[in-house]
């Protein structure tokens, strides 16, 4: 990566935070997300990505860990992009910044797990 492109996405990273991008996941009409838990110390989500549904850049408070059930996420972060298929998992730590999104033709469906305090 060319110290102009790093430079274009850290102002990216920036401006999206000013908006209010910390944490968030799906964008679009489509995109569903069921908090199942959520205490002082995890927030636990299963999420359902459309087609063509992203996360939209953004960074993570605390840890999470995500478990894809059925489909295919792509995650693209500082290391590149990798797709995770049903059956796998994938850890972020804090303050990673990603990008969650749906590339293929079918829905896919994933557990988030956010850890915001492990004692």
């Amino acid at each position: 990566m060319t110290a102009r492109r790093a430079a274009i996405l850290v102002l990216a990273f920036i401006l999206l935070l000013a908006d209010g991008a910390w944490s968030a996941h799906g964008t679009g009409p489509d995109t569903q997300e069921q908090v199942v838990l959520e205490n002082a110390n995890a927030k636990i989500g299963f999420l359902v990505y459309p087609p063509g549904a992203t996360s939209g850049i953004h960074l993570n408070p605390e840890p999470e860990i995500g478990m894809v059930v059925e489909g295919e996420l792509t995650l693209v972060t500082r290391t590149g992009k990798q797709v995770y298929k049903a059956g796998s998992a994938f850890y972020l730590d804090t303050g990673s910044g990603h990008i969650a999104l749906n590339e293929s033709k079918a829905p896919v469906k994933f557990w988030a797990v956010n850890m915001k305090k492990c004692d």
